[in-house]
């Protein structure tokens, strides 16, 4: 009997294994996985865990689903996998290879073409026989898996020593307190994203918005006179307005990871306004915007959405070959301009027949308008990237601010008609951007250019600072306590209508530093009270 030299036994036993591991096509799955966790791990100070696991499941199964179909074509799994892998590098790694190139949009069409020519020649050379077409798949998945470990396990490393700085919103802020009864009102709380002042307008956009204020007031709202954001980026100030607190406790926490937003994000997400509202036996509703912080709501018991897309499934088809092929076709869930056109009118339509339920509710509406991008005419029609491109800085601002104004009026009339009656909210967490830091304005989830917040100017501080603020109570009567800045909007209404009887918090306002710097913060307070 003739035996098996020990080296020809080990290099036998090293193949079958790689076959073995070649028969379980899972290369494609693997590769989109990878590519998923480092886009997350580039974006890890802003997205939590919260917001990227329905990204992360989504993206294993799409893979799933392609493979599958993959294996009814070839009816061999090593050749399936071998072919969903390919598949998955022509997806994702085309565009990326693309961008150290300049070509115009025929050019990267032409090198997609070629790579899918390409792809589909080298799955061809691929052996027919399993056994040889097992051992390539098992190297593939080998390279496959020390690709995913290598970026999966730096960034769990780091995603943990994150999670032990970020505190749970319920230990920074304290809880409002308060009591309800079925006579108790509904609660409208409605913010348009960098809405300016009246005196911002008229002197930084040359347009007179007293017709619309004055439509507030016939109403029932009081206009609060020279109030200011209590921060000037809407992340720090929507959650110190929902938790009624200056962010000093956060501060605090978080000196040695400056540059991580996901701790102010969850303040808004989890806030010491919904805990209330929720604990007094009110359905609590949320009307949220493509931006992912106030997207959805996990606390809320309804959310009210328009095409919603989880930030980092946005990039993952924004950076892939299917965003390139799908971009021009203006499909939805793929053209976020289009997208954010609609999704306004469509929150508005909504939110009148909410305004029609007999059930007691509380109702959280963040819209991103008149804040960029610059989708909307003034009659809700939608204004093409060109025509925003030529058209001038105020003339598109306020086109979308006339949008806001008309649609609000007639929103707060669908409330006033309901069935219940209503406390009315309507502020913006922070003015314009103000000139020369407006950056690209016309693309969706562009962030303006780095700001010296603590060197602004006057002009520049105020036009930040200074927002709309308008209340009205539920008879149609102005507030008993009107706020002077947004942090004390909770705490004065459920001092006036749900028996709390806690001091009204003192106000500040305050620029954090940078980027680089979230947590550190400066009082600008004196320079904003003492304009004339």
């Amino acid at each position: 009997m003739i035996g098996v030299a020990d080296d020809d036994q080990s290099t036998l036993t090293k193949a079958n294994w790689l076959v073995r591991l070649g028969n379980w096509p899972l290369a494609g799955v693997i590769l989109v996985l990878t590519v998923t966790v480092t886009f997350w791990s580039q974006n890890i100070l802003r997205l939590g865990i919260e917001s990227v696991w329905s990204t992360l499941v989504g993206a294993c199964a799409a893979a799933g689903l392609v493979t599958l179909f993959i294996l009814a074509l070839c009816k061999s799994k090593p050749r399936a996998g071998i072919a969903a892998g390919l598949t998955s590098v022509y997806i994702f790694y085309t565009p990326v290879a693309l961008k150290f190139v300049d070509l115009p949009y025929l050019g990267q069409a032409s090198v997609h073409c070629a790579v899918i020519v390409s792809a589909f020649w080298l799955y061809r050379r691929v052996s027919s026989n399993d056994a040889e077409a097992g051992r390539l798949a098992g190297q593939i998945n080998v390279v496959a898996f020390a690709l995913l470990a290598a970026s999966t396990v730096p960034m769990a490393f780091q995603l943990l020593a994150l999670e032990d700085t970020r505190t749970d919103p319920r230990a920074i802020f304290d809880d409002f307190g308060g009591t309800a009864n079925i006579n108790s009102p509904d609660v409208w709380h409605i913010i348009f994203d960098r809405y300016a002042s009246n005196r911002t307008l008229q002197r930084n956009y040359d347009y007179d918005n007293t017709p619309f204020l004055n439509a507030l007031r016939a109403r029932g709202f009081a206009i609060g006179e020279n109030v200011f954001s209590n921060y000037q980026r809407t992340g720090h100030s929507v959650a110190s307005t929902l938790n009624g607190s200056m962010l000093d406790n956060l501060s605090e926490r978080m000196q040695d990871q400056p540059t991580d937003w996901v701790p102010i994000y969850r303040s808004m997400q989890d806030s010491a306004a919904f805990r209330q509202f929720d604990d007094m036996g009110y359905d609590t509703i949320f009307a949220g915007s493509w931006w992912e912080p106030t997207r959805t709501s996990s606390v809320s018991d309804e959310n009210v959405q328009y095409r919603s897309v989880p930030q980092l499934t946005r990039l993952l088809i924004d950076h892939s070959s299917l965003g390139f092929w799908l971009g021009p076709l203006a499909l939805p869930y793929v053209d976020g301009r289009a997208d954010q056109c609609r999704r306004a009118s469509a929150k508005f339509d909504q939110l009148a027949q909410v305004a029609q339920q007999h059930r007691q509710k509380y109702v959280f509406a963040h819209f991103l308008v008149p804040h960029p991008p610059f989708v909307l005419n003034a009659d809700g029609s939608c204004r093409a990237l060109k025509n925003a491109i030529n058209a001038t800085r105020r003339d598109n601002y306020i086109a979308q601010l006339k949008f806001s104004n008309s649609n609000a009026l007639k929103l707060i009339d669908s409330i006033i008609a309901g069935p219940r009656p209503a406390i009315i909210v309507l502020h913006s967490d922070e003015g314009p951007w103000p000139q020369p830091y407006v950056g690209n304005e016309h693309g969706l989830g562009t962030d303006p250019v780095r700001v010296p917040w603590t060197n602004l100017t006057q002009p520049q501080l105020e036009e930040k600072f200074a927002i709309l603020m308008a209340i009205r109570g539920p008879g149609g009567e102005p507030p008993k306590t009107m706020p002077i800045s947004p942090i004390q909007i909770y705490p004065a209404i459920l001092r006036d209508h749900f028996g709390n009887n806690v001091p009204l918090p003192p106000s500040r306002h305050e620029v954090f530093e940078s980027d680089e710097a979230l947590y550190s913060f400066k009082n600008v307070s004196e320079r904003l009270l003492m304009v004339p």
